[in-house]
């Protein structure tokens, strides 16, 4: 007998086999017991989340001889047909290879007779968003009005790609991606029909490498099997998907917490040398870092952790050694490998690379990295973390009897000192002491961006770049910008920008916002009697007997 695979095999018969889609069935059901059977339906969502499944389960509880019925009974000839894809009643259609109107009059001509068996003749049009725009115009009049024998079915990935006048016919119905706690129930149940033993572990593997798919979960149970025969173990899966274990990946977070780089490039080298998908092994990475947080924030972390209590302890005393803050640069690094893996030709360069980044992470020298560190000192000695005695002694920690680093320690002291002043002396003494230039503001320009992005101030950094410093005089500085709308709109966060500039340069500014168009009118005025002794200029006013009024420039 010819191998039927396990998504075939087990495809859902009932509303009760559909996972995960609770929303869907409800309304379903309630729409055939109450008789509201509408004429045009359009099933959208990922693939693999049962879209087509329930159309054909739809179409069997309409055309059962015990129908429209919410229970079909799976043994009648209308049942079985569908059930053996050898339909009378149920026409389906792939628009992906029918796209063309051709197909649609020929579904306009059929339509007209009557269904042969059932009660209703169905038309499932799966992928119907590949259908040319002429087909969807031909399909218009036929899906808004069809005889009342005739129910359409549309199935799609993207319904975005529909037309308006196609969607406002149909009732809509998402289908969302499954749960891993939907996925792994199902597979479960085939596992314990199948007689294959499967840990909870290995379920939850597949479940979270099937993203979302019910058919893809299955089609990776399938490949497992074929692997490892009656008995699938973590080893297996990870052999058959190409994942990196679970020991790799703690051995590699220790080397990036003791950040030794060659023991780390060695490791990754392994890695890539035995086959290992880098796109997954970077996800997995990112799933460590996750799980590691979770545990370090979360006592009660079980729903939020499908992991065994042997992985769980694991976790546990490796999240020990590290800050939550240190692990939520290390996913932000690692999201940003993820990123970019997905636009090169040279993965396993951007993987050393980002593995050097991952291990430097505490190594940023950049002005924004200072600045955090700064506001993290300033936070643990408010918090009484550390003892500031006078501004000669040592700065000690209450708990840990650490010592700080000596950069921190002296920006320990000059925040100390500066919390005794009174707000109005500072910003005297900030002034009176400050030597700072224009062309200073001018080259910390890019770190000021730098500092607006990395604190997620977009929309600033965006306008700003439309800027330039273009007077630093009498404590104001004088921005220019080349769009009035931006202008303005900066205008309205110049606080922001101050406190901002404030912590670069340690000065309070005011910040003043002008159209570029002002700028010249500062540079005419300095530059008057400059043009007024230009040879050109002295002997027109001569030669006229008059006077220079106003300066224009022509552009």
């Amino acid at each position: 007998m010819t191998y039927v695979s396990l998504y075939r095999k087990w495809r859902p018969n009932t509303f009760s086999d559909i996972a995960g889609q609770k929303n869907v069935v409800k309304t379903l059901k309630n729409a055939i017991q109450l008789d509201r059977i509408a004429h045009a339906y359009l099933f959208c969502g990922p693939r693999g989340t049962g879209k087509t499944s329930t159309a054909k389960i739809l179409t069997k509880a309409l055309n059962c001889q015990d129908g429209p019925t919410v229970s079909p009974c799976n043994q009648c000839e209308s049942c079985l047909n569908i059930t053996e894809n050898n339909p009378v009643d149920m026409i389906e259609i792939d628009a992906a290879s029918n796209r063309g109107i051709d197909k649609i009059r020929e579904i306009r001509e059929k339509i007209r007779s009557s269904p042969l068996k059932g009660n209703y003749k169905v038309y499932i049009i799966d992928e119907v968003h590949m259908l040319t725009t002429e087909a969807f115009n031909a399909l218009l009049k036929t899906l808004e009005e069809p005889p009342s024998y005739v129910i359409f079915i549309l199935a799609t990935t993207e319904p975005h790609k529909l037309l308006p006048t196609i969607l406002s016919r149909c009732q809509r119905f998402d289908f969302s991606r499954l749960s891993i706690g939907d996925i792994k129930d199902r597979l479960g149940y085939i596992c314990e029909q199948e007689g294959i033993k499967a840990g909870s572990q290995v379920l939850s593997l597949i479940a979270r490498n099937a993203d979302g798919g019910m058919r893809d979960a299955i089609s990776i149970l399938d490949q497992a099997i074929s692997y490892s025969g009656d008995e699938i173990t973590t080893s297996d899966l990870e052999a058959v998907l190409g994942l990196v274990s679970n020991q790799a990946l703690f051995k590699l977070t220790e080397i990036i917490f003791e950040a030794q780089m060659e023991e780390a490039l060695s490791l990754v080298n392994q890695i890539v040398n035995q086959g290992k998908d880098i796109k997954r092994f970077v996800n997995d990475l990112i799933y460590h870092f996750r799980n590691l947080l979770l545990v370090k924030e979360c006592k009660s972390n079980e729903r939020l952790l499908d992991i065994t209590t042997d992985k769980n302890s694991k976790l546990i005393e490796q999240s020990k050694k590290v800050e939550t803050f240190q692990l939520l640069q290390l996913i932000e690094i690692a999201n940003e490998i993820e990123s970019d893996l997905k636009e090169t030709t040279q993965p396993r360069i951007v993987l050393e690379m980002g593995i050097i980044k991952l291990i430097k992470f505490e190594e940023n020298r950049s002005l924004v990295g200072i600045l955090e560190r700064i506001s993290r000192l300033e936070e643990r000695i408010i918090n009484g973390e550390i003892e500031v005695k006078t501004m000669d002694s040592k700065v000690k920690q209450s708990d840990e009897k650490t010592d700080v680093n000596r950069s921190e320690v002296s920006t320990s002291k000059k925040i100390i000192s500066s919390k005794n002043e009174s707000s109005s002396e500072k910003d005297q003494k900030a002034v009176a002491n400050s030597s700072l230039t224009l062309n200073e503001v001018k080259n910390k320009w890019e770190d000021i961006l730098d500092y607006l992005k990395k604190k997620r101030k977009m929309r600033l950094q965006a306008l700003l770049r439309d800027a330039d410093p273009i007077k630093l005089d009498d404590n104001k500085l004088v921005i220019a910008f080349k769009h009035e709308f931006h202008k303005d709109s900066v205008e309205q966060e110049k606080e922001i920008l101050a406190k901002i500039i404030k912590k670069i340069f340690g000065i309070d500014l005011q910040v003043k916002c002008v159209f570029s168009r002002n700028k010249s009118k500062g540079s005419k005025e300095n530059n008057k009697e400059e043009i007024m002794q230009h040879q050109l200029v002295k002997q027109a006013v001569e030669v006229f007997d008059g006077e220079v009024v106003r300066i224009e420039s022509v552009d």
